[in-house]
């Protein structure tokens, strides 16, 4: 079992079983919980259900590697109004043409089953290794490294999306190739069945929200308990890293590293007792916390992200409170929507004292995700993608990106509030040399439907920020891309000059494909697509391991 310092053990997982692809080799692992080889045969009865008409493909993608993947149906391109995009920065995307018509609607869900288990969401049981991967177009020659994302895979019945173990997939690029993909479950306790039944904390906790690099070092990180380092050539787990200690038991899934200064500011939120949110400082070679204050807040909400700007941190609160009775009765969410206990945005010095924050009420609403904040003078400008409601009764309906304008100058803060888009966007992603500075362009994925009806995700955006103009790659209903992380083309390339990676599922295969797409012309589609002969989940978050060439 990994010690408490980040230097445990890797996971041995199972011996693997040989297989091969139509091009790509590998092996596959099937992952048996500690339930037994009982549960993997109830959970692969579960899983034949999940797609009426795709058992069969459901089963290939459980079962072996020995499947064919055909290049995915490519919708056209499309472009709304707004400044046009730059030159690629190298490769012009290449003429794929598509092998189907794409489908018209997205595939009817099963009202039986819960949206997060079933199509796209389904979870995959096995653990794979494939080499030499299939391309289609071409992969910019300057793109090396890992590109790794993290999301939630139940093993066993989950009540919820956000509700399952950690498992991450990763692909490997160099030299114009896709050396390898492999798929992971981050190894921790209750993964292993070795929590005990103990509260989410510490090292228990499912770590299944994103992923990141600090120091050196590859870290998941889930919504509570510490982040777990991962070796980036295998993606095997090394253990919880609680930075000597340093941040209590609890870390947010959105870290934000400071540009300038190399130093990673974060937070982590709890649920009892005084320690219901603390903000932390650690240091640039991720040893250790430099800083940590207590920051008083009125109960125990769910804070999912926070911002930072050159010299302000901002966190946000929606009226989404911790129910410790829920909790105790093993209620599926413990959270509920609690609309008394109001909304609000709190400004504290970058670095500083929790006692020194200062807060403005807004109306009600709850925003998961924060594009970027920026200020311009005595004004911090935050986007954020908001939703009327969160864990409620209600349907909270999509996404919407929304500007806050907060005014420092007063004793008091001063708050305005602008829509920015008319569609669903969330996922966002910037260049991130620009974090906490202005930035002229944010990218995202449009996220339609809710959280309690479930989401589909028919495009990426490309959003100016100076004119509002929309840069748009419309994919589905045939191929449904995730967050789009951002990748530089160079250490000398402009802002927003390079790719765009992420997961696309197509349900006519019940396969995915890892896309690359250029950032400063979207619309145009992918320059490349790594195929895959089985499912990548819809998940969270991701990163890019840079590597030398």
């Amino acid at each position: 079992m990994p010690d408490n310092t980040g230097q445990g053990r890797p996971h041995a997982g199972p011996a693997r079983i040989a297989g091969q692809g139509a091009r790509a080799t590998g092996r596959t692992t099937k992952h048996v919980p500690p339930a037994g080889v009982e549960a993997l045969v109830a959970r692969r009865t579960v899983l034949q259900g999940l797609l009426a008409g795709g058992a069969a493909a459901v089963l290939a993608a459980c079962g072996s590697d020995a499947t064919t993947a055909s290049p995915p149906a490519t919708a056209a391109p499309s472009t709304t109004a707004g400044s046009p995009p730059t030159p690629a920065p190298t490769s012009p995307p290449p003429s794929v043409a598509p092998t189907t018509a794409p489908p018209a609607t997205y595939p009817a869900m099963d009202p039986n089953v819960d949206w997060w288990l079933q199509g796209g969401y389904a979870p995959v049981a096995e653990e794979r290794e494939l080499f030499d991967l299939e391309v289609v177009g071409s992969l910019p020659p300057e793109l090396t490294g890992l590109y790794v994302r993290n999301g939630s895979n139940p093993i066993d019945p989950s009540g919820h999306w956000f509700f399952g173990a950690g498992m991450v997939h990763g692909v490997s690029i160099a030299g114009g190739e896709a050396l390898w993909y492999r798929n992971r479950y981050v190894s921790t306790p209750k993964l292993r069945g070795e929590d005990g039944g103990a509260a989410p904390g510490a090292d228990v906790g499912h770590s299944n929200v994103s992923v990141f690099e600090h120091g050196g070092r590859l870290l998941s990180s889930g919504e509570v308990g510490w982040p777990y380092e991962l070796t980036a050539t295998d993606l095997s787990t090394v253990g919880p890293d609680n930075f000597a200690g340093g941040i209590g038991p609890n870390f947010t899934a959105h870290p934000k590293r400071d540009p300038d200064t190399g130093l990673l500011h974060a937070f982590g939120y709890g649920f009892l007792g005084d320690d219901l949110l603390t903000y932390f400082v650690i240091s640039a070679d991720g040893r250790d916390v430099v800083h940590s204050s207590r920051v008083a807040v009125g109960a125990s909400t769910m804070i999912h992200d926070f911002a930072i700007t050159d010299r302000d941190v901002v966190f946000w609160e929606g009226p989404v409170l911790f129910d410790l009775d829920a909790a105790i009765a093993g209620a599926a969410i413990p959270y509920n929507w609690s609309p008394d206990y109001g909304s609000r945005v709190g400004v504290m010095p970058l670095g500083g004292d929790g006692a020194d924050i200062r807060w403005v009420e807004v109306d009600n609403g709850y925003a998961f995700h924060g594009t970027n904040a920026r200020r311009e003078g005595d004004v911090i400008h935050l986007d954020l993608s908001r939703v009327r409601e969160a864990f409620s009764e209600s349907d909270g309906g999509p996404p919407t990106l929304t500007r806050w304008s907060i005014d420092t100058s007063g004793a008091e803060l001063t708050i305005s509030a602008e829509v920015l888009s008319d569609l669903p966007l969330d996922f966002p992603s910037i260049d991130r040399r620009f974090t906490g500075r202005p930035h002229s362009t944010a990218f995202y994925a449009q996220a339609e439907g809710s959280l309690e009806a479930g989401v589909r995700f028919p495009g990426l955006v490309a959003y100016n920020v100076a004119t509002g103009g929309i840069d748009r790659w419309e994919s589905g209903p045939a191929l449904q891309p995730g967050e789009p992380y951002f990748v530089a083309a160079g250490a000398d390339a402009g802002e927003a000059e390079g790719w765009l990676l992420t997961y696309a599922y197509e349900a006519s295969t019940d396969t995915s494909r890892l896309v690359v797409l250029d950032a400063t012309n979207v619309s145009a589609g992918p320059v490349a697509q790594v195929l895959l002969p089985h499912r990548v989940p819809f998940g969270f978050h991701g990163t890019f391991v840079a590597t030398q060439a």
